[in-house]
């Protein structure tokens, strides 16, 4: 059954679609991957015109933001579970710490179908009570392999730990995500493990959700800036990694370029390497119009990662509104972007495109290539259409 709800529009009555979404985090500000890819679903939800009922935890820092509304006709925020309980359960920390009764409870005001945003929201996927609803999951990553990627790259040894045990309570966890009616995958190759993990459910290409917009500025002003950026959340273990072999193995050899490193909360690591080199910058916390100037601006954006998992929504986000995108092969393993940017896996070939890209502008020939590949892949309005034909 399909719950409808009525709004009041110039004095009709307008019947529409009921849709709720359970997102791990309050998704605003849409300043990294997961967020820009459920706010921006969202969002589409909306203007495709559904009633878009959202659910989110509040941490991090994020809570309740008027923004919401924008892409919400309703909000509900929840407060984690982090106490020691959730840590030492034999589920996974992230799906644990958000079990909610009163989340549960406004479930079942209705008989909605319900999209889980990520493995994290999933802990009343096999509930019972919502036995016969209809039950949607997006899946960001295969996030026993995100973890363990995580450990790898971890300089911690509790978080080491704790990376190692979490992926091995999301591996052994991951297969309830059968409970679902279909499982949304973010690239093909995410798709393939999926439906290997879950052979008997319902498993879809869901392309990444974005601004859905291209930069509005000639292509004359793209890249006019004189430095080389990185951005990204510089707290990640993923993304510290990064920064910090850019930073030593990378930057000192770029004939005197100016580096700047953008994101939110860097790290200890990252603040103390950047100030051992001449010509490196940390912008900590910028604006989300701060970021896009910067990523307009930059001589050339520097994106690169050694974990391949999902897709990097700050990759799409430089081909919309950037200049020269240099990027190795996991940050375009499975997005079908590859040609549209230089791609550079050593750290010399890194050196080499930085060297060769920091005074060659852009032509517009290139910016209509993009435009055009990101049109027919990553078009926020025609894949919404791939939800809809599941509700």
């Amino acid at each position: 059954m399909i719950y409808n709800s009525y709004f009041y529009n110039t004095g009709q009555v307008v019947q529409k679609q009921r849709i709720h979404i359970i997102s791990f985090q309050v998704p605003y500000p849409a300043d990294y991957g997961g967020a820009i890819d459920v706010y921006y679903k969202a969002k589409a939800l909306k203007e495709s015109g559904y009633n878009v009922v959202l659910h989110t935890f509040a941490y991090g820092g994020r809570g309740y933001s008027n923004a919401l509304r924008e892409i919400a006709d309703e909000v509900y925020i929840y407060k984690r579970n982090t106490g020691i309980m959730s840590l030492l359960s034999f589920m996974p920390y992230i799906v644990k710490s958000r079990d909610s009764k009163e989340l549960l409870d406004n479930l079942l005001n209705d008989d909605a179908p319900i999209l889980f945003e990520g493995a994290h929201t999933t802990y009343l996927l096999s509930s019972p009570l919502l036995k016969e609803r209809k039950k949607l999951v997006r899946a960001h990553n295969i996030e026993s392999d995100y973890y363990r990627y995580l450990a790898a790259a971890s300089h911690s040894i509790p978080k080491k730990i704790f990376f190692i045990l979490e992926s091995w309570k999301l591996k052994l966890y991951e297969f309830r995500l059968q409970h679902a009616d279909t499982i949304f995958a973010i690239t093909a190759k995410d798709k393939e493990k999926l439906h290997r993990m879950c052979p008997s459910t319902d498993v879809e290409l869901l392309p990444c959700f974005h601004n859905g917009t291209f930069g509005a500025s000639t292509v004359k002003q793209r890249g006019r800036g004189d430095f080389i950026l990185y951005n990204g959340n510089l707290s990640v273990e993923e993304n510290i990694k990064a920064v910090l072999y850019l930073i030593e193995k990378v930057a000192p050899f770029t004939e005197g370029a100016h580096w700047i490193f953008a994101g939110s909360n860097p790290s200890e690591r990252i603040m103390k390497a950047a100030g051992r080199i001449k010509g490196a910058e940390v912008i900590a916390n910028p604006s989300h119009e701060e970021m896009q100037q910067l990523v307009h601006d930059a001589a050339a954006n520097v994106l690169i990662t050694f974990q391949a998992t999902g897709i990097k929504l700050k990759l799409l986000n430089t081909l919309c509104n950037g200049g020269h995108c240099i990027v190795n092969d996991k940050m375009v393993e499975g997005s079908g972007l590859d040609h549209l940017c230089t791609i550079a896996n050593k750290a010399d070939e890194i050196i080499a495109a930085v060297n060769n890209l920091k005074e060659k502008k852009i032509t517009q020939a290139e910016i209509e290539k993009r435009h055009a590949v990101l049109l027919e892949q990553y078009d926020n309005n025609r894949n919404i259409q791939i939800i809809s034909r599941h509700l």
